[in-house]
């Protein structure tokens, strides 16, 4: 795809991640201790290398079992996409109390938010109860899937609700005629009196479930991890490393060694032992010749990336990143998990700012982020090479480190790039303004009046790297203590 292609994508990737944290957040005031069950879940980074996992929901409580997967639209609708084939069925990896949220949200060009609504929960159960209505068959090369949905209607207009009669709702909107909306099979959602704000969920063909409250640490992971249901086995798996429950210790082993198990359980196993302080499964998981499956392989680089307490980890990126032998996607991940993704550190990503592939000093120079005071003596020094001064330049420039780059005026080997940089900040600079030689102000003066409305002195390709830094949503490390 090219990059408008990439950016419509990545609005909707960008719209789920932001959907699924939104949910997490409030299942998380209702009591339940959630985290991802379906990695990238709350992310809305694009690989090319596509892992194909089991069919799961996006999140999980830790305490109760219970599974949540979150469907954002830009229109609120209950929709989901269904399939014939074995294990892609609309509720598949979905137990009768499991729970769909749908909610809306919407993003401008730049995938910032606009609209993030609250979610409208629905037990799987009391959806399979509930005929769904079928939409187009879509083409063999989606996997012959089509959208199954459930009708709501929604309040066209802000208002009060006059009336509810026969699953039909009257609104009179402030100001204006009252209009009745709704189906007679439709179960209403509001009540006489009730204000609604336009888009509000008036009825619909299927009853939210009132019951989302966590009931406390009932899920039992001894049961789960003997389950002969394979989303169970993986869900306790997951959950164990995150519990730091050391007692399953024995069993998640066994798993992971066990080469009969399939191959995504056998690397998340190895995932949890490492949360569990295991530094052999942290050496087996970078160890990417331990399996051949590049789909794997890109697994296995971004659990690494979530450990950000293991050293260990955080060495075996470093190494992958700088193994040439290893694909640009795969050095290019581990560059992410070491910079924008989780570890966060600049010196990492500075290491692979100016690496020969173009797509792993892409993901490098797109994580540097903010240089913090403890970084500036290097971009500072990196002026004074010709092929470093460009970024390093932008970079100080965002840091606005105004004192060290006027300092960095009065060393020849510096001077352009500091002025460069000087020009690249904002006109009001912040603390005091520097007094500068007539020259030097007059060159000053004219970078900026430049810099208003035009960047192409940047020496980087700002509108890739723009589009990469926003791929920057993650799930954050839970705290389940």
């Amino acid at each position: 795809m090219g990059l408008k292609e990439d950016a419509k994508f990545a609005r909707y990737i960008t719209m789920g991640a932001l959907g699924a944290r939104r949910v997490a957040d409030d299942l998380t005031e209702r009591g339940h201790r959630i985290i991802e069950l379906e990695r990238y879940a709350m992310a809305n980074k694009i690989w090319t290398t596509k892992v194909k996992r089991l069919r799961m929901a996006d999140l999980l409580c830790v305490a109760c079992g219970r599974r949540f997967e979150a469907k954002a639209k830009s229109n609120l609708e209950v929709k989901l996409s269904d399939s014939r084939q074995v294990g892609r069925g609309w509720s598949d990896g979905m137990r009768p109390d499991d729970v769909f949220a749908f909610l809306q949200v919407k993003v401008d060009s730049n995938s910032l938010p606009l609209v993030i609504g609250n979610p409208l929960y629905f037990t799987t159960e009391s959806l399979i109860q509930v005929a769904p209505r079928a939409g187009q068959l879509k083409s063999a090369a989606d996997g012959s899937e089509r959208d199954v949905y459930w009708p709501i209607t929604v309040a066209k207009r802000a208002g009060m609700v006059t009336r509810v009669r026969s699953g039909r709702v009257t609104v009179e909107p402030f100001g204006a005629r009252a209009s009745t909306l709704g189906r007679a099979s439709d179960r209403p959602i509001v009540r006489v009196g009730d204000k609604v704000e336009e888009g509000a969920v008036l009825g619909s063909s299927v009853s939210p479930t009132s019951y989302l409250s966590c009931p406390g640490a009932v899920w039992k992971l001894d049961g789960a991890i003997v389950s002969n249901d394979e989303v169970e086995v993986f869900a306790a798996v997951k959950a164990a490393g995150f519990l730091k429950a050391k007692a399953h210790a024995g069993q998640i082993r066994a798993i992971a060694h066990d080469a009969e198990r399939d191959m995504r359980l056998r690397v998340e196993a190895l995932g949890s032992l490492a949360r569990l302080g295991d530094k052999y499964a942290v050496a087996r998981l970078a160890d990417l010749d331990d399996d051949g499956d590049a789909e794997m392989q890109m697994e296995r680089v971004l659990l690494l990336s979530e450990l950000v307490t293991s050293k260990i980890a955080t060495e075996s990126l470093v190494r992958l990143a700088r193994d040439v032998s290893q694909s640009d996607e795969i050095r290019a991940a581990a560059v992410w998990g070491l910079g924008t993704s989780w570890h966060d550190r600049f010196d990492y990503c500075w290491l692979f700012a100016f690496d020969e592939s173009e797509k792993v000093r892409r993901h490098a120079q797109a994580g540097l982020g903010r240089p913090s005071r403890a970084d500036l003596p290097c971009l500072v020094a990196a002026l004074r090479d010709v092929g470093q001064a460009p970024l390093a330049a932008a970079l100080l420039a965002r840091s606005g480190s105004v004192a060290e780059l006027v300092a960095a005026l009065y060393d020849k080997s510096t001077h352009d790039w500091a002025l460069q940089s000087l020009g690249q900040m904002s006109p009001n600079l912040p603390g005091k303004r520097p007094n500068l030689a007539a020259e030097d102000q007059a060159a000053l003066d004219a970078l900026w009046r430049r810099n208003l409305s035009d960047t192409h002195n940047e020496p980087t390709n700002l509108t890739e790297l723009r589009f990469l830094a926003g791929q920057s949503l993650r799930a954050a490390e839970p705290v389940l203590d």
